[in-house]
């Protein structure tokens, strides 16, 4: 599990008013979002997955009954307004291709991964060249999978063991996904220990090219890049996690210092001067959630909230309901203000669709989630509420 997704049980944040069904009652020709959400059941010991397609994310709520029931985690994917998602189970290790029939999604093919060599999937991600060819990232076996997505099928598999990080037992790709960089795709490369106890010291950027499946990998300035935002001049910055911060806040020797890095429009390398975020803001401090014009929005831990004992853990602070929301400008990242959003817990989601982002705002214990849109007219805005915790957006048509 990624270290966000450990932490769910202990999370807590602010819940939303429900409002109405965002399940369209007739297929209208408008448009229709395939929305995933992760339920836990009363002891945290089994996931569930949901799926489920409305005509709105921007307002609403829907229901366990509503939904395509898929037994535990997984992730959703898919080219936008093809009428086709994919949806990857971590528990079944297959990727289930869904098609949208009168408005409902109907599934039509399934796909093994067992015979691939994939024994245990965590944060995995799908990128596609086109509606029928698309490729798995799987770094626990270290390799991608290339994907014949018409006819279901695995046409060969990509050696990435270049991309692990030697110190970590575990390296994820950050969030939300990969952000397109000079033709090619690009994301951050993160490390932790088996026990999610620790952060590495090093990150990595992955640089992946789906017209011919070739990678690149370059390294980073500083450790713990997990998030990024691209600016509107097509910079994109990277940041550490709420996680990091919460461990360097307690043993700063199993963590590197919360930090930003950018990669300026036109380069391949980042910049080497980083932004120290604890010292943008005082606090601890992480994340990254993107805003309109040049804004972004960062995660700070309130120790008037919050703060640590000597047996304080850093699961602990990164599940405590303390977080603030500070907004700051990309192209001015040494200040940053409050904003007066209630506080909420640490892990974030970020999802972008119809080129809007959205974030995570949960109750306590992800019993149900609401997504808060950040960009555009009136941000931030309450949107969907959901069972669970959210964990995929789609627009599939």
């Amino acid at each position: 599990m990624t270290p966000w997704l450990l932490c769910l049980p202990l999370a807590a944040g602010c819940g939303g008013d429900p409002g109405e069904s965002g399940v369209g009652d007739v297929d209208d020709g408008g448009p229709r979002y395939a929305v995933v959400s992760r339920v836990e059941n009363s002891d945290f010991s089994n996931t569930t997955m949901f799926v489920w397609v409305v005509d709105d994310v921007n307002q609403g709520s829907v229901d366990l009954d509503e939904a395509v029931e898929i037994p535990g985690s997984g992730s959703i994917w898919g080219v936008p307004r093809t009428e086709v998602f994919y949806v990857v189970s971590s528990e079944a290790l297959t990727v289930s291709r869904y098609r949208l029939v009168g408005g409902e999604p109907k599934l039509e093919e399934r796909l093994g991964l067992r015979g691939a060599g994939i024994s245990f999937l965590v944060g995995e991600r799908m990128v596609f060249d086109g509606p029928d060819r698309g490729f798995l990232f799987d770094l626990t076996s270290a390799q991608v999978l290339e994907l014949d997505l018409a006819a279901m099928t695995i046409t060969r598999s990509i050696d990435v063991s270049d991309a692990l990080i030697d110190s970590a037992d575990y390296t994820f790709l950050g969030e939300p996904y990969f952000r397109e960089h000079g033709g090619r795709l690009v994301a951050p490369l993160y490390g932790t220990s088996a026990a999610y106890d620790r952060v590495a010291s090093e990150s990595k950027i992955l640089f992946f090219d789906p017209k011919d499946g070739t990678f690149e990998v370059k390294g980073a300035p500083c450790g713990g890049l997990y998030y990024t935002v691209k600016a509107p001049n097509e910079d994109i910055h990277f940041a550490s996690d709420p996680y990091v911060a919460s461990i360097y806040m307690i043993d700063p020797e199993r963590s590197p210092a919360p930090c930003m890095a950018r990669m300026a429009a036109g380069e391949e390398e980042l910049d080497t001067a980083v932004v120290a975020l604890n010292d943008v803001t005082g606090r601890p401090t992480g994340g990254l959630v993107p805003g309109s014009d040049g804004v972004a929005y960062l995660r700070v831990l309130d120790t008037d909230i919050y703060s640590p004992g000597d047996d304080s853990t850093h699961l602990e602070a990164y599940a405590a309901p303390a977080w603030q929301t500070w907004r700051f400008e990309l192209d001015d990242p040494t200040t940053a203000e409050r904003t007066d959003r209630q506080p909420s817990a640490g892990g974030i989601k970020v999802f972008e669709v119809d080129e809007h982002a959205y974030e995570n705002e949960s109750s306590a214990g992800f019993g149900s989630t609401t997504l808060v849109r950040t960009t555009g007219d009136g941000a931030p805005a309450r949107a969907l509420t959901t069972p669970g915790a959210a964990w995929g957006v789609l627009r599939v048509r």
